[in-house]
Order: C-alpha cells, then sequence, then structure tokens
C-alpha cells in the first residue's frame, strides 16, 4: 500500500509528551504556512507509544541529527568504588 496521497506534511512547531499506565502519548504539532501563525494553522497529531518504540525513535533521532545522546549524570557512590 503505497498511497502518497496519504503523505502529510509541515514544519514541526512544537510538541508535548504525557505517559499513561505503561504508554506514552507523544502529540506533535506542525504548519504547512510561513509565520507568523495563528492558531488553526497548527495541525495536532497524537501518537501512543510503548517505552520500547519511544526509545527506538529518540535513539534514531540522535543518530540521524548527529548529536550525541546525553551521558548519565553520574556514577553512583559503588560504582566509583567498584566500577
Amino acid at each position: 500500500m503505497d498511497d502518497r496521497s496519504r503523505d502529510d506534511y509541515g514544519a514541526l512547531v512544537g510538541w508535548t509528551s504525557t505517559r499513561s499506565g505503561d504508554r506514552l502519548t507523544l502529540r506533535l504539532q506542525s504548519v504547512r504556512t510561513p509565520p507568523p501563525h495563528a492558531e488553526e494553522d497548527v495541525d495536532s497529531r497524537l501518537y501512543v507509544l510503548d517505552d520500547n518504540q519511544a526509545a527506538q525513535l529518540a535513539n534514531y533521532l540522535f543518530e540521524m541529527s548527529g548529536q550525541s545522546k546525553p551521558s548519565r549524570r553520574g556514577r553512583g557512590l559503588f560504582a566509583r568504588l567498584f566500577g
């Protein structure tokens, strides 16, 4: 099923996420017109992901952007002493 007429394009202008149990709801907001934007210009799409999908998406975006993943804040005392 390769129906290109269903492709939807826009510039990403915002996102939010919420957690509900073991699922993450990701709201992506986009526009198709140049600024300035009115409220009715913003399209929202909701996506429901499980933890694995969220991690895969995050890793994919890091790789595609050429950015490095954030490092852990610091190793715990036990890891510093015995790691």
